[in-house]
Parts: structure tokens; sequence; C-alpha cells
């Protein structure tokens, strides 16, 4: 990768809704800084801003139909607040000579974090409990699962799968790993009891009390959880879902769960967000719904803008950045 050392301050366009702390620090290593915010949870707002002079843009997203590359034709760099792209990596984006990066690695603690809540509460039927308190019944005898020697299936085993698989461990779990390349590893300590390539998929089904699915959403991981897939899974099993929502097949998901198939399911992503109203998810008593905010910690914000503002310095540097994107690869 390589990054042109501008001869002046670089033009930064940030559509974000970024605090005054943060924008101050920004400024001190480049000045010349527009900011039109925008909150995730709004709708995307039509870019009202010139772009002509921009060279870095910094963003929740990025979709085709606003044409930003072609408002902003001298960029060189985009950076995504948030791990997930899929609705950035356009094919004029893929085809571009713009750099991406991403937010990988400020997120994996909290949603290792969230992942682990997630088994708990299976494994201790705490939604059966809640339910038992509302109604004030004092009900001692339900049954749980001793999450020691229980198996967990990572499905998707990149940063966030490996700090998964480093608490599961700490729970003397047993840990399988699955990713596209068995032989990458990780850091220097590998928790995971065995990492396989995605051809085994099917056993580390079989084999899981457990499947956490961490996967990024790409064209191959599409409904990769799907009706074939979870008839490999024991029937006493649970899924947990905190990669993209558009890797698991909801509608086949939602009749495994009915039918008895698979025990539950955690899901903090879904095809299509805010969840609606009338999904059959929100009253189902096997399933839990979290609100896409796994990624959420008290120090998130400090975490993202330290990445940002190092990759800011090494830009103005020209040196190479972190976190850059395969854009082929789509993560």
């Amino acid at each position: 990768m390589k990054v042109m050392t501008p001869k002046v301050s670089p033009s930064i366009y940030i559509r974000y809704n970024l605090p005054e702390v943060y924008l101050k620090q920004f400024k001190e290593i480049c000045p010349n800084i527009v900011v039109e915010p925008w909150n995730f949870d709004e709708p995307e707002p039509e870019v009202t801003a010139d772009l002509s002079e921009c060279e870095i843009l910094l963003t929740l997203g990025m979709r085709d139909n606003l044409n930003i590359l072609k408002k902003a034709k001298n960029v060189k760099w985009v950076h995504s607040i948030s791990a997930g792209l899929d609705a950035m990596l356009t094919d004029v984006v893929k085809n571009s000579d713009v750099i991406i990066t991403n937010a990988k690695g400020c997120t994996s603690v909290p949603i290792a974090e969230h992942t682990i809540a997630l088994i708990s509460a299976f494994s201790r039927d705490i939604p059966t409990m809640v339910k038992k308190q509302r109604a004030q019944e004092w009900c001692k005898m339900l049954p749980v699962r001793t999450l020691a020697g229980s198996t967990v299936g990572i499905i998707g085993y990149g940063e966030i799968g490996y700090e998964i698989a480093k608490r599961c461990k700490g729970l003397e779990m047993k840990v399988i790993g699955c990713r596209r390349n068995p032989d990458k590893k990780n850091k220097k300590h590998e928790p995971a009891d065995v990492v396989v390539g995605m051809d085994q998929v099917d056993e580390v089904l079989a084999k899981s009390d457990y499947v956490v699915v961490a996967l990024p959403s790409t064209k191959d991981t599409i409904h990769f959880m799907n009706k074939e897939r979870f008839s490999k899974m024991k029937k006493d099993s649970y899924l947990i879902n905190v990669g993209r929502g558009n890797t698991v097949a909801e509608k086949d998901l939602v009749d495994c769960l009915r039918n008895g198939k698979i025990a539950g399911a955690g899901l903090d992503v879904f095809e299509v967000e805010p969840l609606p109203k009338d999904h059959p998810f929100w009253y189902m008593d096997n399933v839990i719904v979290s609100p896409h905010n796994a990624y959420n910690s008290s120090n998130h914000s400090e975490r993202v803008m330290k990445l940002i503002l190092e990759n800011l310095t090494r830009f103005y540097e020209g040196i190479p950045l972190l976190n850059v994107v395969d854009k082929k690869l789509g993560y």
C-alpha cells in the first residue's frame, strides 16, 4: 500500500457526529476539516459540502446512491467508524484506488463480552428466571447447563472470534475456531483447542453446544447459516450471531426454533434493522434480542478515535495505515 505524503495538510470531510473534544485533536493535526453530523440511528443524509478538494473521508457509511466518490474526486482514503463494510464496498469503491480502513479491533472485546453474556444467559436459563420474577413465581428447579466442558464453535474466527475464544477458555469450555484460512494465526497465544477451515463447518456445527457466528458480510456469507446448516446442529444447541445480520437466513431460523430443531438463539444483528415490530423474534421465548449494541462499551469512543488519530498522523507523514481493508474480500 502506498500513501502519498501531502505537501500541505489534507482536507478532511467528517460524516459523523464528532464530539468537540476530538474535533480539537483532529484540527491540531489537520485544520482543514468539514463536519456534517450523522448519528448511527438516523437515515443517511445527503452531502451538502463541497468535496472537490477533499482527500480524506471519515464516515459511518458510504452508499453508492449518494455518489460521494464523484463529488470527492481527489479522495485518497476513506475510514469507516464501524467494522462492518457491506454498505460501503460498492463496485465503484472496489474498483477505485481509494484506501479503505475500518474500526476492526476497537469493538472486539465488548462484542466478546456480549457473546459470553448471551451464552451464560442460556446456560443458566436467565430468560425463564426473568419471566418467573415478573409473575412472582419462586422456581428453583430450572434446567441449567454447566459451561465447563461444553463446546463452542466460532464460525468466522478473526479478531472478534479470538477474544471470544479467550473468554470461553477462561470458563473451561472447549473451543473450535472455523475460518477461511485455518493456518493463519491471530496472536502468539492461540486460545482455541483447534482451528479448522470452512470446509469443515458441518463437523463444527455437529460438535458444538453453542455456535457463535462472527462472519463479515460478503457475497460468500449471505445466508451462510441456513436450513441445511441448522440441521447439522444439535437439538439442544444455541446459535449466537454477533457478526452481520444477513449471514443468517432468518426465516429458516424461525422455523427451526419453532420446531425444536435447535434450542434457542441470541441475536445482536438482523437482516432488517431496527427489527420490525411484527417480527417473530420479539415474541419467542427461546430468543434473546439485543439491538445491535454488542460493540458498545464505556470507552468505545476513545478506542475508535485513538485509531483514527493514529491513522491521520500516519497519512500526513506518509506511513502505511492501520486496518487497511482488502476490498475484494470485504474485510
